[in-house]
């Protein structure tokens, strides 16, 4: 299955151990882009069929995927 990209929120319970939340989600599959400590947040890759392994990780409070839109050329009809 094809990759998805993800934003994860880490649970205001375990921000003082984020480092760990991040290690746990990396055995569930996820391949980590960045490490926002400050405001909670990681950000990755992760195969589709092993999205819900994320909801069993202790210490995240929400798993959002990424959406994607494509604009119109400047010169489209429609704008």
């Amino acid at each position: 299955m094809p990759n998805e990209q993800v934003s994860i929120s880490v649970a205001d319970a375990f921000l003082d151990r984020f480092a760990d939340v991040v290690k746990r989600i990396e055995q569930a599959g996820l391949k980590v882009d960045q490490q926002l400590d400050t405001i909670g947040v990681i950000t990755g890759s992760i195969d589709s069929d092993d999205i819900g392994k994320l909801d069993q990780v202790e210490g995240i409070a929400a798993v959002e995927r990424s959406r994607g839109f494509q604009l119109p050329p400047p010169d489209s009809p429609i704008q």
